[in-house]
């Protein structure tokens, strides 16, 4: 009868290719994954968490948010997007503003829009609810927002189980600003005079006489 035991001889790794009793062949492999493995659970996540955070917003630093409008975020902040103002007052881009800070997040996002900054609101309420927090409640009246330069907007305070927070819109020449502030209900109050402070710092600039 012939014999159905393994045969050890045929599966031992030969003394030439071991090292410390593991098969050297397959050893730079297992090393390669292991490295990337350190690569993305360590290293990338460190890494992304210092440029996040040390990108804070500098006093008096200008955003460009449209070709004509301007914002100055809160001192101190972190930037997560948005596209700052050089020395000379320009930007080669423009676009969608994030910034966070104390547990509290603004987001501000252009576009164009025709209508009035009431419809903009209603809006950016529905995005609101169903994009983001599907226990959005809407939990005071609409009120008006003027800026420092004197732009007009509206906002209105909104509840939820993740966060408080409030939405706010402004038409400026065409472009439609829809504001998002969230957070929680602690951090919003402590942060309201800041927040309030960026919003009235949005303003209309000719890029070429500031």
């Amino acid at each position: 009868m012939t014999s159905t035991a393994p045969d050890h001889h045929l599966t031992r790794v030969p003394a030439e290719h071991r090292v410390l009793g593991l098969d050297r062949r397959t050893l730079l492999p297992a090393l390669v994954v292991t490295g990337v493995f350190l690569l993305l659970t360590v290293v990338v996540p460190r890494i992304d968490t210092f440029i996040r955070w040390d990108d804070s917003v500098r006093a008096g630093e200008r955003f460009a948010l449209a070709d004509t409008i301007d914002i100055t975020p809160i001192t101190g902040w972190s930037v997560e997007s948005g596209f700052r103002l050089d020395e000379e007052s320009t930007s080669q881009q423009t676009g969608e503003l994030t910034v966070t800070g104390d547990g509290v997040s603004v987001d501000v996002f252009p576009g164009s829009f025709d209508g009035t900054p009431a419809e903009l609101l209603e809006q950016t309420d529905k995005v609101t609810t169903l994009a983001n927090d599907p226990t959005f409640r809407v939990v005071g009246d609409v009120t008006t927002l003027t800026t420092a330069s004197g732009e007009t907007g509206v906002m209105q305070p909104y509840s939820s189980v993740i966060s408080d927070g409030l939405a706010a819109a402004f038409v400026i020449d065409g472009t439609g600003l829809r504001v998002r502030v969230y957070g929680p209900p602690a951090q919003m109050i402590a942060s309201a005079a800041d927040v309030e402070d960026m919003l009235a710092s949005i303003r209309t600039t000719d890029r070429n006489n500031s």
